[in-house]
């Protein structure tokens, strides 16, 4: 695990990852909190949807935590054995900035245990995650000096511009695995892969999936990571695979139907230089539905007036139509009284959809 030092400086002075940087994340101590500041800029969109990614949100707490951890453990180096985010809705990028609020669990002499909440610039909680970290190995390491890595925080540094996936250039290699270089400006005070960028590795992967598991437009609701060893040399390899999909495949006649519930996946990280595991991870999706066109703007799924309601009340067809007496032959034919339509059709209340 020593190998991993350094990963609690996040964020702090030449140590910083430049993609790090360009997330235009600030810090701030609020008490004995620290909150942390995440623009939901576009370019830390899913792909084809208005959705913020998990993994912005895990960098976010990666950093967030990552400084608590350089808090309480100071002056050896904490170390990260553990980052879980989970979601309670899916997050519109593009119009808000998401808060951060990370705190202190439990401070030992072994394990640091700290915990963040996700809350909306309206005061809701989007999500929560939390952390492990233990002071290194070593106890000759020690943080660099020079100040508390928080004051190269306070600051917006500079700002995404393309898409995040594409800042890191992942490559796509077959269905469900996904490759990453690892360089200077990806990398932390150690000079190994900063681990709050590795969840974008890890949902490209699962995203790269065949669309009968991961269709266009999939999020992820959670995510569990597990730090095993460094990322040192590269690229590092993401390779995803679905628990129990020919279970669901069968159970749904084989049609993809499962990805309604949302699916679970288990997602390894190796080096690809030594081909040692790095990285174990847990992800569970979102269930499958339509997305907003790009065109229709981004709209809170949970708003009254969002598109993903129900549609209003079913058409009612009226009462049925009454064809009258039936007609008497006679001497003469007797056409009897006229047919009676009954009332007319009622098609119930117009469609709301959106505000429209």
């Amino acid at each position: 695990m020593s190998a991993t030092v350094s990963r609690g400086t996040a964020g702090a002075g030449k140590g910083t990852s430049n993609v790090i940087g360009e997330l235009a994340l600030t810090v701030e101590e609020v008490g004995d909190e620290l909150h942390g500041l995440l623009p939901a800029v576009p370019e830390l969109a899913v792909p084809g949807t208005p959705w913020l990614r998990a993994s912005a949100l895990a960098a976010l707490a990666d950093v967030v935590l990552g400084l608590l951890g350089v808090r309480e453990i100071a002056p050896r180096v904490p170390v990260t054995l553990a980052l879980d985010v989970h979601l309670f809705q899916e997050i519109p990028a593009g119009g808000q900035t998401v808060r951060g609020i990370g705190r202190t669990v439990k401070s030992g002499q072994t394990v640091l245990v700290s915990a963040i909440d996700f809350v909306g610039e309206d005061g809701r909680l989007l999500g929560i995650g939390s952390s492990i970290f233990v002071p290194a190995p070593d106890p000759a390491l020690r943080m660099p000096p020079g100040g508390w890595a928080l004051d190269s925080m306070r600051h917006l540094r500079g700002r995404l511009r393309e898409p995040i996936a594409t800042r890191l250039r992942c490559e796509p290699v077959v269905p469900g695995v996904v490759s990453m270089r690892v360089g200077p400006d990806m990398s932390n005070a150690a000079g190994t892969l900063n681990g709050g960028l590795v969840p974008v590795l890890m949902e490209e992967a699962l995203f790269s999936l065949p669309p009968r598991v991961s269709p266009p437009g999939t999020t992820l609701a959670s995510l569990g990571i597990r730090y095993l060893r460094p990322v040192r040399r590269g690229p590092a390899v993401a390779t995803a695979s679905v628990a129990g999909e020919e279970a669901a495949g069968a159970a749904t006649g084989g049609n993809g139907s499962a990805v309604a519930r949302g699916v679970v996946a288990t997602i390894e990280v190796r080096d690809e230089a030594t081909d040692v595991l790095a990285i174990l991870a847990t992800a569970r999706t979102f269930p499958a539905r339509p997305h907003l066109p790009t065109a229709r703007g981004v709209s809170d799924p949970s708003s009254e007036t969002s598109p993903f309601l129900p549609a209003g009340p079913a058409v009612h067809p009226g009462p049925a139509v009454h064809p009258g007496p039936a007609v008497h032959p006679g001497p003469a034919v007797h056409a009897g009284p006229a047919v009676h339509a009954g009332p007319a059709v009622h098609a119930g209340p117009s469609v709301h959809v959106d505000g429209e």
